[in-house]
């Protein structure tokens, strides 16, 4: 699959956005991802993403808040599982979420059929569950550029990648 710079995007295309790209956005960590995300809010882009993957995001804001804060040093979600008498003392997560809510991003549910057939995807690349979904929708809905930074999706034929190249 060809990879291209994500600020090659062109306007007006569709785009489906990773986990990686909207958490990279969302925190600032990127201002490429940051970028892409206010032209899917001003309709230059039309930035696409399924509903498990606004959950993905949220879980790992929540992970991530957790331990800037502190409350775990390791171990992600089994660690805060631990320490649970301080999870509804985190609420960062949640306006970032928010924030993603708002973007004005087409959210898709997954049908049966995606779900089928990202099997099929997974056996043809090797992919894991997250991923093949993002593939299967993609695939259902006609789409056929992705924002990621994940390098997995280079052996998925028929897309084209479009990661940032200003990550640490």
């Amino acid at each position: 699959m060809p990879v291209e710079h994500l600020v090659d995007l062109p306007s007006l295309s569709f785009v489906y956005l990773d986990s990686n790209v909207l958490i990279y956005g969302l925190a600032g960590i990127s201002k490429q991802c940051g970028d892409l995300l206010d032209r899917c809010q001003r309709e230059e882009l039309t930035g696409v993403t399924l509903y498990e993957t606004v959950n993905e995001v949220t879980h790992r804001l929540m992970v991530a808040e957790a331990k800037s804060k502190g409350v775990i040093t390791s171990g992600g979600a089994r660690a805060l599982r631990r320490s649970f008498r301080f999870v509804p003392r985190l609420r960062d997560y949640w306006h970032d979420t928010i924030r993603l809510l708002n973007l004005n991003l087409l959210l898709i549910p997954v049908s049966e059929g995606v779900l089928r057939s990202a099997q099929t995807e997974r056996q043809a690349a090797g992919l894991l569950t997250n991923d093949s979904l993002i593939v299967s929708c993609m695939r259902e809905y006609g789409l056929s550029y992705l924002a990621t930074n994940d390098s997995d999706f280079e052996r998925v034929a028929g897309i084209t990648r479009f990661k940032p190249d200003d990550l640490p």
